[in-house]
């Protein structure tokens, strides 16, 4: 569990919004803030009261001070930066207030107003409550989005039980900005209601089943844990007539009766390093030797490392490894009854509780806590069960064992599974640890505390964690993580005499799961092999879902919308034909844990296979994960380049409506990107999906991309061709290979053909200006049981890419095995153009007539070709424009009309009607639809040829027949049956349903990122630097350290958004190329990975027309390390142009090494920079980078010292060392 899903998992803070609006109803009292509006500055003149600005380490250029850029009253708080100072080594200031009193379990209003003053659009500033509660739950935060206007940022912070008192920290203060201001902040009181997403409040006791132990009495006898002498036995006489030493269980005991064991005297720590070789990124291997040294050895290589972090994770790793021995050991014991396994086992639990107090244990963690629950004291308690009666433990080892291993791990992990584990999957885990040592034990209050502990105990967990659906907030990753601990839990509890499968919500946890797999998926099939026996034993009956039948089942599953969680599943037809279209909405990714969700990220399952590959990275470690977590590799759109912000954000769901011929799934955002109002309507017809997908801008032009990556060979007949290099530096476009361009704006289609029969065709509405990029894009996991289809390590990829304000990518994914059945897909002319809505008729082969679907992005009436369309959505097939249609869809709207038949609502609504046959019709209302339904008769017909019959479920209907029109009481999502018309002319709904609110629409902030300005120094008349070197600062002799008062060319960037996601750079004195000094981009992990870093400059003076050449001398702490050079433009329409200007991945080592790139940029390039780029990969070191030059030309020359350098230098000399 990361650290930045604080916020999820235990939902003390909450972002109400990032506007005027409040963050909890009724926020009231007085401001507990002091000074909060920055007026009073008696102590120091220009700095107000009450406030106190930090800064880590030496940084003159830094300041902050009071400002006459108010939002109110005179004054506001001004953080000024300088260039050169964003995310150096020297971090980022805070700004706290002054400790004010809080109350516990009480919901805290916390506002600010705030603006920036960049080149960059928006900024993040983290918002941060420390409060005396100890650990992370004292330390809450939450990051918001600052532009260039005055806005409200408002979260509210629900308070624990023992908060007394707080400070408010503004953290990360402008990363990206020149200066922020912030003015009039507020902490108010608002009542003791806690948030919707609060995690650390448990449910309603009336919601929570409660295993009540007041009469509970232990079994006699173990074993009890993993298995009881029952079972035992009757695996024994499954043995019968066969050799014992063959069951997996002994078998497996063998090797340990010989293995030497290792009790270190000092224990391990949790640590993210020390795991994979730096050179292979091979996992490493541990050893130890009788004498007591220990490290690890690379099994590729043969590389020994002994660091102290190397010898760390040696010593947990042989822990832990003889704590499976002693399991592996003890069930051998069970089975067979041979002491020889017996005593080894003993021997090694013995060993255990004679170093466990000594190593910490029960006041802190000894190694990695969920691998200290999972792989260290549960295979203990496990093994000390199956020895409990055995005779081989004295009772002095048995007393040692329990007092001085079991027990104090108990009581360090209980109340630390309230708190860590509270409300999320680590507290299952822990209290899966938790049981088996109250059952080993005979300690009732640990069977409780697991069980029904209000804060991490089994049965509030599964009713307060999960979802009203069943699903865990956090995604199918940890959705099987957490069941991992409460399976356990279960079957523990049920070797005690304790059935929790009678806990309603335990189920949910298991079915809710397979509406989201696609057909043919499994997990946790052992989980679910008991769940099927518990469940039905208890009377619940439940079937088995993986069983033979397994495809046809899960293809016989209607669509789903798991609402709270964000994640909705189109789905039609059954068998060979069977279609599943799932699509992102909400705030936590789907296929991978604690990540924030790509918004619309899709996956397309058809033809009995998946045809896209899924977000979801295999491990933290692996070389996928940094491409899995990004939108290009989620399927999902971009913008300018980028990836979608971190934070979490909630898209608005605007309709998820299922009929028997069409069913649909719409939603929108504007967090993504902020001043982007992104949307994605996705319908499913009769064989094929229509993926509407727009973007619009409030301010400025962008570009805008969709990437349709699917597995198959591609096959698309438009005119590509080679394009140089990649077609960006970061947000995974780097990872996008052999790159092939083509323009058009005529509509197109493109084929990905598949191993076996099966196939796609990607059909895409002429838009003008199209680019088309076809690549070779990496897939999200190559191996293992989270591996995409076909086991590939690459798909074939389209880009597809446009420019302006506003583009909508409208296409039609139609799977086929022969061959394809559409043979057009047309756009509808819209009344007030793409930017008001988009239409698309598609049309089938040997089917007159098309099938028609809108989209409307702006309220109010409108027509869509000869359709008329006043709502969200709408699908229909009409055989020609007067007829009747096959069937007509509106959703949530007042009018759909074609011809002379309409479907009409007296306030929004959803309606569908559909010919079954002469004479035949089927309504169907959706949510949000009931009241009176008036069906009229179309004019050509005299009377209605009665009898005229209305029924549901096959129950017969009241209505009325009145001059030609049926009236009859309609429900909500309910489907009638209206026998006896031929013809209908209109369908009106008086509708009773309360209608969902109408949120104003946002104004979007400017998002336009405007150029930076160069260095100054000595320029030549064409505004360059002067000199060869056209690079500022290109040996890194100005810095902080020589010229502490002077601010240097060279910024850090990951990406211009999120500049915190990256490495810092700084400068190092120790080694340099030439002179004194290099850039040191530092290899910073998160587990496995080494993040992203860079560093980067703008060049003085115009490039347009002009042809570059960037070259730099680079070296690493360890080979393999990689770098690129990137040489990118900007362009005044739409922002940072890479066209060529990306190299290649260059593979470095420990010795200098000269690398260059060159490029030729366009007459449209207003500007140009230079960038020295560490890319995301495994393992790596740090890099060092000296004598950077840029030149015109297409040739690198010798370095040459730069003219900027040497003014400042002359002007101001540097400061000795």
């Amino acid at each position: 569990m990361r650290g930045s899903l604080v916020v999820l998992l235990i939902g003390s803070l909450w972002l109400a919004g990032d506007s005027s609006g409040t963050a909890a109803e009724g926020a009231h009292g007085p401001n507990l803030v002091p000074n909060g509006g920055f007026e009073a500055d008696t102590a120091k003149p220009g700095f107000p009261d009450g406030w106190t600005f930090g800064i880590r380490g030496e940084d003159p250029l830094l300041k902050a001070s009071l400002s006459p850029a108010a939002h109110s009253g005179r004054r506001s708080l001004c953080v000024t930066k300088a260039l050169g100072r964003r995310g150096t080594a020297l971090g980022s200031p805070t700004l706290s207030s002054s400790p004010m009193a809080l109350k516990p379990r009480v919901t805290y209003e916390i506002s600010a107003w705030m603006k920036i003053e960049s080149p960059f659009p928006v900024d993040t500033v983290t918002l941060r409550m420390r409060t005396n509660t100890p650990g992370f739950r004292g330390q809450v935060g939450f990051d918001v989005k600052v532009t260039r206007e005055w806005s409200r940022h408002t979260v509210a912070l629900f308070t624990e039980a023992d908060t007394t008192s707080g400070t408010l920290v503004f953290e990360t203060l402008g990363d990206l900005s020149d200066r922020i201001y912030i003015d009039d902040v507020t902490v108010r009181e608002a009542g003791a209601k806690a948030p919707p997403s609060d995690k650390s409040w448990h449910p309603p006791a009336r919601a929570i089943y409660r295993t009540d132990l007041t009469g509970f009495a232990f079994p006699k006898g173990h074993p009890r844990v993993e298995r009881t002498a029952a079972e035992i036995e009757e695996m024994k006489r499954g043995m019968a007539g066969h050799d014992t030493r063959e069951h997996p269980w002994v078998r497996d005991a063998g090797e340990w009766l010989e293995r030497p064991l290792y009790f270190f005297e000092e224990g391990s720590r949790a640590a993210p390093d020390g795991y994979q070789c730096p050179v292979d990124g091979a996992w490493l291997a541990p050893w130890a030797k009788a004498d007591g040294s220990h490290g690890v050895t690379c099994p590729r290589c043969g590389k020994v490392y002994t660091t102290d972090a190397h010898k760390n994770r040696a010593r947990e790793v042989i822990t832990r490894n003889q704590a499976h021995g002693a399991r592996v050991l003890a069930r051998a014991y069970a089975l067979t009854g041979d002491e020889h396994y017996g005593r080894k086992a003993a021997e090694i639990v013995v060993g255990f509780a004679h170093h466990y107090r000594q190593w910490g244990g029960g006041k802190r963690p000894t190694m990695y806590v969920l691998n200290e629950c999972t792989m260290f004291i549960e295979p203990c308690v496990v093994a000390y069960d199956y020895l409990y009666d055995s005779g081989l433990l004295t009772p002095e080892q048995r007393r040692k064992i329990e007092e001085d291993f079991f027990r104090p791990a108990a009581q360090y992990y209980a109340p630390f599974a309230d708190s860590n584990g509270r409300m999320n999957n680590r507290g299952a885990i822990y209290n899966s640890a938790i049981l088996a040592i109250g059952a080993a034990m005979n300690d009732k209050e640990l069977v409780d505390h697991a069980l029904n502990s209000p804060y991490s105990g089994f049965h509030p967990m599964v009713a307060g964690m999960f979802d009203a659906d069943g699903f865990s907030p956090e995604g199918m990753g940890y959705h099987t993580y957490t069941m991992s601990g409460l399976t356990p839990i279960a079957e523990t509890a049920y070797r005690l005499g304790i059935n929790v499968y009678h806990d309603p919500a335990y189920r949910k946890v298991f079915e809710a799961p397979l509406s989201v797999m696609l057909p043919g998926e499994e997990f946790q099939r052992s989980d679910y092999t008991v769940a099927v026996e518990r469940f039905t034993e208890a009377g619940h009956l439940m079937e088995f879902p993986f069983g033979e039948d397994k495809v046809a089942r899960a293809c016989r599953l209607p669509s789903s919308n798991f609402r709270e969680f964000g994640y909705g599943v189109l789905r039609t037809s059954e068998g060979a034909d069977h279609i599943y279209v799932g699509m992102t909405y909400g705030p936590e990714a789907m296929w991978y844990g604690h990540e924030p969700n790509r918004q619309f990220s899709l996956v397309l399952y058809a033809n009995g296979r998946a045809m896209t590959p899924r977000g979801r990275g295999p491990t933290y470690g692996d070389a996928l994960a940094g491409w899995a977590v990004t939108a290009l590799g989620n399927n999902a759109p971009t913008v300018d380049d980028m990836d979608h912000w971190g934070e979490r954000s909630n898209s608005r769901l605007l309709a998820f409506e299922t009929a028997p011929r069409v069913k649909v799934m719409r939603a929108s955002n504007d967090a993504a990107y902020p001043g982007i109002a992104l949307d994605r309507t996705l319908f499913l017809a009769d064989g094929y999906a229509v993926d509407l997908a727009s973007a619009r801008a409030g301010h400025g032009e962008h570009r805008f991309d969709l990437i349709y990556r699917l597995f198959g060979k591609l096959s698309c007949d438009l005119p590509f061709q080679a394009r140089k290099g990649a077609l960006g530096a970061g947000s995974g476009y780097e990872d996008l290979t052999d790159v092939r361009s083509a323009r058009t704006g005529e509509g197109w289609s493109a084929d990905w053909r598949q191993p076996g029969d099966s196939a796609l065709r990607l059909s895409l509405v002429g838009m003008p200006a199209t680019e088309v990029n076809a690549c070779t894009a990496p897939v999200n996991a190559s191996s293992g049981e989270f591996a995409d289809a076909d086991q590939k390590e690459t798909v074939d990829a389209l880009l597809v890419r446009r420019w302006g304000r506003g583009t909508v990518f409208a296409a039609v994914w139609e799977p086929y095995r022969d061959r394809p059945g559409i043979t057009w897909a047309m756009a509808l002319p819209v009344e007030g153009g793409e930017a008001r809505g988009v239409g698309v008729g598609v049309v089938k082969q040997g089917q007159p007539g098309s099938e028609c679907f809108l989209a409307s992005y702006a309220p109010g009436r409108r027509r869509f070709g000869d359709i008329e369309l006043n709502g969200k959505l709408a699908a229909g097939r009409w055989r020609n424009p007067r007829a009747a249609p096959e069937y007509a869809h509106l959703i949530n709207g007042v009018l759909l009309k074609r011809g002379p038949r309409s479907l009409e609502a007296s306030k929004p609504a959803t309606l569908y009607v559909e010919q079954l046959a002469p004479g035949r019709l089927l309504v169907k209302t959706g949510s949000a639809s009931a009241g009176r339904l008036t069906l009229r008769r179309s004019p050509f017909i005299g009377r209605l040829p009665g009898p005229v019959t209305v029924e549901r479920d096959g129950q017969a209907v009241q209505h009325t027949e009145r001059r030609g029109a049926i009236t009859f009481q309609v429900a909500a999502d309910a489907s009638y049956q209206v026998s006896g018309v031929t013809d209908w002319q209109s369908m009106r709904l008086a509708n009773e349903a309360a209608a969902a609110p109408e949120p104003k629409p946002a104004a979007l902030p400017d998002l336009t990122v405007r150029p930076e300005p160069g260095p100054e120094g000595p320029l030549t008349t064409d505004g360059t630097l002067a000199g060869k070197n056209k690079i500022a600062n290109g040996g890194f002799e100005v810095n902080a350290e020589t010229h502490p008062a002077l601010a240097t060319p060279w910024e850090r960037r990951s990406s211009y958004y999120a500049t915190k996601l990256g490495n810092r750079h700084r400068y190092d004195g120790e080694v340099a190329r030439s002179g004194r000094y290099s850039l040191r981009i530092r290899g910073e992990q998160y587990y496995q990975a080494t993040l992203r870093g860079l560093a980067e400059q703008r060049i003085a003076g115009s490039p347009a027309g002009k042809t570059y050449t960037f070259s730099a001398w680079v070296k690493a702490s360890m080979e393999p390390t990689r770098v690129r050079l990137v040489l990118y433009g900007w362009n005044p329409k739409w922002g940072r142009d890479f066209e060529g200007g990306v190299s290649p991945e260059f593979t470095i080592g420990t010795e200098w090494q000269r690398f260059t790139w060159t490029r030729t940029f366009g007459p449209e390039i207003t500007d140009a920079y230079a960038m020295i780029m560490r890319p995301y990969q495994i393992m790596g070191g740090d890099v060092w980078v000296d004598d950077a030059q840029l030149e015109e030309g297409a040739m690198a020359t010798d370095f040459a010292p730069d003219a900027w350098s040497e003014r400042v230098q002359k002007e101001t000399p540097g400061t000795s060392r």
